[in-house]
Formats: structure tokens, sequence, C-alpha cells
């Protein structure tokens, strides 16, 4: 089961505690690297200074979304969970399978049957 995490924990939350999918690519003479969770580009002389600079817009466009009080919810947006310590994105680690736990006896009516 996926926690949920309250509201204003966010204000404790460091932003390396949000794990996001980082694409290099080469690009021309420069390097590329992409985060397709949030949409955004960091470009460089190296692959390690792409990512740096992808690194550096993220954590400014989170700090934003932090200051606006809309962080929870562009994570989420974006296809990120948390887990209880992290946000995760679903393209770097799925989300497990809701589990379903049944008290008592389950009744036809339930089901959608008709009783008898």
């Amino acid at each position: 089961m996926v926690a949920k995490k309250p509201k204003g924990a966010g204000k404790d939350l460091p932003f390396d505690r949000i794990v996001y999918q980082i694409i290099e690519t080469k690009l021309g003479s420069g390097f590329e690297a992409v985060c397709p969770e949030l949409v955004m580009t960091g470009f460089g002389d190296t692959a390690e200074d792409a990512k740096k600079a992808l690194r550096r817009q993220v954590a400014e466009y989170l700090e934003d979304c932090e200051k606006m009080n809309i962080l929870d919810d562009t994570l989420i947006e974006a296809g990120f969970y948390f887990t209880g310590e992290l946000w995760m994105s679903n393209e770097v680690e799925p989300a497990g399978d809701p589990k379903i736990r049944f008290i008592g006896t389950p009744s036809e009516a339930d089901f959608g049957e008709e009783p008898e």
C-alpha cells in the first residue's frame, strides 16, 4: 500500500528525497539530460554538466512548488508516490498493487450479485 503523505510534511522533506528518472543523450558536441516526469531538460558540455544543470532546474522548480503549497499535488500529477520516506517516480520504481483486506464475510451484494 502506498503511504499517504501528511499535509505539511513537505517542509521537512529535502529535495534529495525525491527520486526521478534522468535520461542523458549526446546532443551535437554537448549533452542533454531529461527528466520526463517533470518535463525538464538540462544541457552541458559533459554528461555530468547536463545532469547537474537538470538537477539545479528541478530543485528550483520544486522549491517554487513548495512555496506555493502545490508540491504534493505537482508530484502526484507527475506520477510520483510517497513511500513514507521519499517521493518515488512511478517510472523509476512502479508502485505495487494495493493490498485489499476484507474484514468480516463479504455478502453477495458486495459483488454486485442479486440476492435470490
